[in-house]
């Protein structure tokens, strides 16, 4: 007779659902990699067979699967995998150490190309930014290339230019720019994507070779399984880059299901051919699931259109060659819904990079104009808008108007939120940067996310923060009138992700039928302060339908 036993009983500690019909249950039961049984205890451990494994929580909590809705797997794999030189602040917080250590990996290396990731000025405090000359001094001879945390800038030395083929008559890539001297020579620095990704690929040497990249995308996988993550959207994913991710979906003991986001291109936008494939369903481990596009940049290199200015500050004053020469925003209005009509007429479900108000503005008007050309099109496409650091209620209600749907990095507040008051716009202004309440109350199914490397990969900190509105090194705290409750913060990295990635019915919740995507707590989030959630309620286990991918 056929054992139609489960394969899997997790009992001995709360499970936590996240579907309002049965918010807690006992116990939960998988079958085929997918969920069986959820409920009290004597029903669940009824159904057990012989071959059944019994998981006894010993207290420890039950959710599903954290799902990253904006992270970045391939960049953690091409800029953070060992043996990466990883400069952020999270890893090198003194400016003096940033330059020793890559001063010690040119060393270590001659002649071979160097990448440093993740130098922040205005948390590495002493750190001088690189120039063209002081890279020149590091390296004379081979590409030296040197990236902002934020991945919006870099600087590069002469011979990196030069393997770049970078000149004083390459033009600017859309959207993007290579900064230059008053005698219009590049001077080695380079904003947004299209020109710091042209400065990254000369540094990026054996790194792209194919085994290698599968050693550095299984490490930045299981970087994400370790933080409860079994779901992450790839949210800038080059397309050439698309079959090294299949083929990792492909993999035995695959730790994490992809969903990319491809940057959108005026190329892109304008062939004629391209179609979007579809969802692809949750037992896939990879899918498309959409076109990116950035309408700005960040608050740290000042290159984002707010209606409120910067102070004047030591660090605002540091960043003036830093600002966009011409203008704040990556593409005029015009640009933009052109691209955002192009991608959506090709059926690929939109995400915008925004973070000032008056650049949000920019990008609703350009959502509008594509849901008025095709009602009701754009709408079922659920149109996002990342990070969204400086928008207001009644945009996030205009937004929710249309249809369209938010994801915020509270890192922001954070690890920056003593910045943001400090140094960047003021108390009042940091007191409503990443609005989620706002948010939240607008009627958006809101998420929250770390964005790869821009900040250290965990769910539960952005919980903490949703929840207190603290910037831990200091312990201040900023804008109690825009924190989240914990049930509303657990959905914001669950449930709603899942449904913002058209996965919602297969991932997000634990329900019988459901893909049994699970993340163990060392204990119960609802009985720890929320400040210590990331150390007291630590991910201990991690499943991706039913199969172990971490344990701690």
């Amino acid at each position: 007779m056929r054992d139609t036993a489960p394969d899997l009983i997790f009992t001995g500690g709360p499970v936590l659902t996240m579907d309002p019909a049965r918010p807690r249950a006992e116990a939960l039961a998988v079958s085929g990699g997918k969920i069986r049984a959820v409920g009290d205890r004597a029903r669940v451990t009824a159904l057990r067979g012989p071959r059944t494994e019994v998981v006894d929580l010993a207290g420890r909590a039950l959710l599903p699967g954290f799902v990253e809705a904006h992270g970045h797997p391939v960049m953690m794999a091409l800029a953070v995998a060992p043996p990466a030189v990883d400069v952020r602040p999270f890893t090198v917080p003194a400016g003096a150490d940033v330059e020793a250590r890559i001063r010690a990996a040119v060393a270590a290396a001659p002649g071979t190309p160097v990448c440093a990731y993740g130098i922040d000025p205005l948390l590495q405090r002493d750190l001088r930014l690189p120039t063209r000359r002081s890279l020149d001094a590091l390296s004379p001879d081979a590409p030296l290339v040197v990236v902002a945390n934020s991945g919006h800038a870099a600087w590069a030395n002469t011979a990196a230019l030069r393997a770049a083929r970078i000149t004083r008559d390459t033009p600017d890539p859309a959207g993007a720019r290579f900064l230059r001297d008053a005698d219009g020579e590049p001077t080695g620095e380079a904003h947004e994507g299209g020109a710091v990704e042209a400065l990254l690929w000369v540094v990026a040497g054996d790194r792209l070779e194919p085994a290698n990249l599968a050693a550095a995308l299984d490490w930045a996988y299981a970087e994400h399984a370790r933080a409860g993550i079994t779901t992450a959207a790839d949210m800038a994913t080059e397309p050439s880059f698309v079959p090294a991710l299949r083929a990792a979906a492909a993999r035995p003991g695959a730790a994490l299901r992809v969903r990319s986001y491809l940057i959108g291109t005026p190329e892109l936008a304008a062939d004629p051919g391209r179609r979007f494939p579809g969802h692809a369903p949750a037992r896939e481990l990879f899918g498309v699931s959409g076109m990116k596009l950035w309408a700005d940049g960040t608050a740290w290199q000042g290159t984002i259109a707010t209606s409120f200015p910067f102070l004047d500050s030591a660090a605002t004053r540091a960043m003036e060659a830093l600002r966009c020469s011409h203008t704040p925003m990556n593409h005029t209005p015009e640009e933009l819904a052109g691209l955002v009509a192009a991608f959506t007429a090709q059926g690929y479900p939109m995400a915008c990079h925004v973070h000032g108000d008056i650049t949000f503005e920019a990008v609703l008007d350009a959502y509008a104009r594509a849901e008025a050309a095709d009602p009701g099109r754009l709408r079922a496409m659920r149109p996002r808008m990342e990070h969204c650091g400086a928008v207001t209620p009644a945009q996030y209600r205009r937004a929710a108007g249309l249809g369209a749907t938010v994801s915020l990095f509270m890192d922001h507040i954070r690890w920056w939120g003593d910045v943001l008051a400090d140094d960047l716009f003021g108390a009042e202004v940091a007191a409503r940067w990443m609005a989620v309440r706002s948010a939240w109350d607008a009627g958006h199914r809101v998420s929250l996310h770390n964005d790869g490397i821009c900040s250290p990969t965990d769910p539960l900190a952005s919980v903490a923060t949703a929840l207190t509105r603290r910037t831990p090194a200091s312990g201040r705290v900023h804008g109690t009138a825009e924190r989240l409750t914990l049930d509303e913060a657990l959905r914001a990295v669950t449930a709603n992700p899942a449904w913002q990635l058209h996965l919602d019915g297969e991932i997000g919740m634990l329900r019988p039928g459901m893909r049994a995507d699970l993340a163990v707590l060392a204990r119960d989030p609802y009985t720890v302060p929320p400040e210590l959630l990331p150390d007291e309620a630590a991910v201990t286990a991690t499943y991706l339908g039913g199969r172990p991918t971490w344990s701690r």
